[in-house]
């Protein structure tokens, strides 16, 4: 099932799959200058309009189909703020590790960088998912009396997202351990936003 529109009609899942599989070979092959919405379609065998009820440009395609969709399931529940941010942080560098996203991602940041429109449809679309997952982490931390008042979903997304999944495209070298990350930024949160004593 492909990560955009999910359908219980036979053809329709049939059509997710063949679209899902066009952009991965396509970006496998062309990078992202050459995994077009035409050419998706016409790799896939439908019609332009299959893709476009999908997705609503090129570049939403490509990131729901190769790293989420607008639909996330929830979060792990490991029991503590930093289990939980580790889960979170593997589970980062699973989607964006692959050679697929790498050029996704790369071609993703060229695009963004001069289309203003293009990124405040992503942010509606997809990011406000990433920072809503992590915004239900940081509210369970501080249900179980771990975590104080303030912490920002989306400072916490960056720090997740930029090493993980952004630094190493122009990074050479070894991509930091998703793990290590992880208990930075956790260590940071309980630091600068302890739980607050009793009244």
């Amino acid at each position: 099932m492909s990560a955009g529109v999910t359908s219980g009609r036979p053809r329709e899942a049939r059509v997710d799959i063949a679209v899902r599989n066009a952009i991965h070979e396509l970006l496998a092959r062309e990078g992202y200058a050459g995994t077009t919405i035409e050419r998706v379609a016409a790799h896939a065998g439908v019609g332009r309009g299959a893709v476009y009820r999908r997705w609503r440009s090129k570049a939403e395609m490509v990131f729901a189909a190769v790293v989420h969709s607008a639909e996330l399931p929830g979060p792990v529940d490991s029991g503590t703020l930093e289990g939980d941010l580790v889960a979170l942080a593997e589970r980062i560098a699973e989607l964006t590790g692959t050679d697929q996203a790498r050029a996704a991602l790369a071609g993703l940041v060229a695009e963004l960088a001069g289309d203003p429109e293009l990124a405040r449809t992503l942010e509606v679309r997809l990011f406000a998912a990433e920072r809503r997952y992590v915004a239900l982490i940081l509210d369970r931390a501080r249900a179980r009396g771990e975590l104080g008042p303030g912490a920002d979903p989306e400072l916490v997304r960056r720090l997740l997202v930029g090493p993980i999944a952004l630094t190493p495209l122009f990074a050479p070298g070894p991509r930091p351990r998703p793990r290590d990350v992880a208990r930075l930024v956790a260590a940071g949160l309980l630091t600068t936003h302890p739980p607050e004593g009793p009244a």
